[in-house]
């Protein structure tokens, strides 16, 4: 019975955190519209941290990091957040939302090859066919974008923030065997907003300027797919495998392109969504495959 409960819990926070990312990509489409992509990542950081704060005043039981973990946490969290979220931010300026969800989804790949470098993981012909299958899904995309091969600031943007994401999930699971989930995400929050701090000098300039709509989806961004979203995956992290949570990554691409089609209109080229389902369908089989 408990063991149930702890696998309805898991599951739970992983279709918390899929969804809220999932909205995200359409949030930070409006909010593009009255802020940059930097000042946009400060604020919603800012209020994320607010967020954390408050959950950090409120545990009765606070972890205590080593003085090594706690600067690693606070570097992690500037890279994995901080530079991921500067750089999904740019990507968007000129990918839809829908595609920018199908790019970020081949971060398991990223997440697989990390686990076969670091963790000694084994690798197959399988797991390589499936990597082939989606680079020529992603290429397929830009194709369906630019109606040529090209890879243009937005789409290189897109694929680093793919790289940090993947990275992301490996070196997130060294802390929580070690702390709690929640102070974990805590800090790594932390650590991304003083690391985006760079911009702070042109934020107040930002938010007098910005319109209504887009202030009010950076404050949505930094309550739900920042602080809840971040909760509810280092939660699903602390009790299941890797793998296996990254597995869940497949199911973003579509709701993000449905919540991008239902709010902002966006409907993606025939090409583009077919180089996306490809691109999945090897993420899938290369995970799976590794898997076994």
């Amino acid at each position: 019975m408990v063991a149930e409960l702890s696998s309805i819990r898991t599951r739970a926070a992983l279709t918390i955190a899929i969804l809220l990312w999932a909205s995200a990509f359409v949030g930070i489409r409006i909010a593009l519209e009255g802020y940059s992509p930097g000042c946009l990542a400060l604020f919603r950081f800012i209020i994320a941290s607010i967020c954390m704060g408050l959950i950090y005043c409120c545990r009765p039981k606070r972890e205590k990091f080593g003085r090594r973990d706690f600067y690693l946490l606070l570097i992690f969290g500037a890279l994995g957040l901080g530079c991921y979220n500067v750089f999904l931010n740019y990507a968007e300026i000129s990918v839809s939302a829908g595609i920018t969800s199908f790019v970020i989804s081949q971060s398991p790949l990223i997440t697989m090859f990390c686990a076969i470098l670091f963790l000694g993981e084994g690798f197959n012909v399988i797991a390589l066919l499936g990597t082939l299958i989606s680079i020529a899904g992603v290429a397929l995309i830009t194709l369906g974008q630019h109606n040529e091969l090209r890879f243009d600031s937005g789409m290189v943007f897109l694929l680093l923030a793919t790289v940090v994401n993947g990275l992301y999930s490996v070196f997130q699971k060294y802390f929580l065997k070690k702390y709690h989930a929640v102070d974990v995400t805590i800090y790594i929050i932390w650590g991304g907003t003083i690391a985006l701090m760079v911009y702070s000098p042109n934020l107040l300039g930002e938010i007098k300027a910005a319109s209504l709509n887009a202030t009010l989806a950076v404050i949505y961004l930094g309550i739900f797919p920042a602080a809840i979203a971040y909760l509810a995956w280092s939660y699903a992290l602390s009790a299941i495998p890797v793998s296996k949570c990254v597995s869940f990554l497949y199911f973003m691409p579509v709701m993000a392109t449905l919540l991008g089609w239902l709010c902002l209109g966006e409907v993606p080229g025939w090409m583009s969504l077919m180089g996306g389902l490809i691109a999945l369908f090897g993420v899938w089989i290369a995970n799976k495959a590794f898997m076994k």
